[in-house]
């Protein structure tokens, strides 16, 4: 176990998922001389087999007294960005933009919270073409949510401080390759489940005046006829083509059903979220290819356990 300008070490656990809005690590230590606001790593593992599993910002610094021990809280790059809240001056003068593609977007208003190292990927599709975008009074992550989820795309931070803006569903894709295959003898538990509860199957779309949009389809896992609906607002969108597109991808997102696995498994500091693994089990609802979601590394005097949250 290692950590930025922290030594004596006694444990450490590092969250992260797809689905939430930062990784998050904490650290116990005997010593330490990192300061809130400061930048920290982590690498852990085997002596033999060790990696990086985070990097971000400390948040915050408890110590107790006999024995002396510190708890370090820190949360990832994207933390600058909820952080940062955007107030203009002045009513008149907002944060400004015009025909702009939606990953230039999210880089200009992630750049105003100090976040330069960042990635966006083309998305092809561009906001406030004929009307500008204006931002005001919201944080520069809520903003940046707003635009990916339009995309039904993904923000994250990675476990080396970098941004990225890319199409990543929360599922196996076309062109994903398995990192590893985990057998039986490193499972130490696992469950497997599948519903239907985010499931929806109809989305409607307002845009700007005058601009709507609907998608819809029918699900096997839905009676007959039945439709659950979901609904999107944004007023940036302003062209009717753009509209069409959003419904679509956020009905491709949404209109299927969630298959997951949760699992702990021997410590592994490569399983981290976004990656995909094979299960080889000799049981026939585990065996196939899984999205990491969810990983959380626990390393301790007691050991090391990865607990990982799986979904095709």
């Amino acid at each position: 176990m290692t950590a930025t300008n922290t030594s004596n070490i006694q444990s450490i656990n590092v969250m992260g998922s797809h689905g939430a809005q930062n990784a998050t690590a904490t650290i116990e230590a005997v010593n330490t001389s990192l300061n809130l606001g400061d930048s920290v790593t982590i690498d852990l593992g085997y002596s033999d087999g060790h990696s990086v599993v985070f990097t971000g910002l400390v948040k915050g610094i408890q110590k107790s007294e006999q024995p002396i021990q510190y708890t370090i809280t820190a949360i990832d790059t994207l933390i600058r960005a909820m952080d940062y809240f955007i107030v203009s001056s002045t009513p008149e003068s907002p944060f400004t933009r015009q025909n702009i593609s939606a990953e230039n977007l999210i880089g200009d208003i992630l750049a105003l919270s100090g976040i330069t190292n960042y990635s966006g990927a083309a998305s092809y599709f561009t906001l406030g073409i004929n009307n500008p975008i204006e931002v005001n009074l919201t944080s520069a992550y809520d903003y940046c949510k707003f635009v990916t989820d339009l995309l039904a795309w993904h923000l994250y931070s990675d476990i080396n401080g970098k941004v990225w803006f890319l199409d990543r569903k929360p599922y196996i894709m076309g062109g994903d390759v398995s990192y590893k295959t985990i057998t039986l003898p490193s499972i130490l538990s696992a469950n497997y489940a599948e519903d239907a509860n985010n499931l929806r199957n109809r989305v409607v779309m307002y845009g700007a005046e005058g601009i709507a949009a609907e998608a819809s389809a029918v699900s096997p896992y839905l009676p007959a006829g039945f439709y659950k609906s979901a609904v999107v607002s944004a007023s940036i969108i302003d062209s009717q083509t753009y509209a069409d597109q959003c419904v679509a991808y956020n009905l491709n997102l949404y209109n299927r059903l969630t298959r997951s696995v949760s699992m702990s498994v021997e410590g592994d500091s490569t399983l981290i979220p976004r990656r995909v693994l094979t299960l080889s089990t000799g049981l026939s609802e585990l065996d196939y290819e899984w999205y990491i979601y969810g990983a959380s590394h626990s390393i301790n005097s007691g050991g090391f356990t990865t607990d990982l949250e799986l979904r095709r």
